[in-house]
């Protein structure tokens, strides 16, 4: 995995942020409604994809 930066979002006081344009064409494109789903690998580095939520 490169260490290269790539993008950035800023935190809003509602503790959101937005999907830089960079990352969304990376993940192929987000809609609204669109779930992103974030991993953490066992040595503590957090990543993301576009996914989908099975319902229980």
């Amino acid at each position: 995995m490169s260490k290269e930066f790539f993008a950035s979002a800023k935190v809003t006081v509602r503790k959101q942020i937005a999907i830089p344009k960079k990352v969304q064409e990376k993940l192929g494109g987000v809609e609204e409604g669109d779930y992103i789903l974030f991993y953490e690998t066992p040595d503590g580095k957090i990543f993301i994809k576009k996914g989908k939520i099975k319902p229980l």
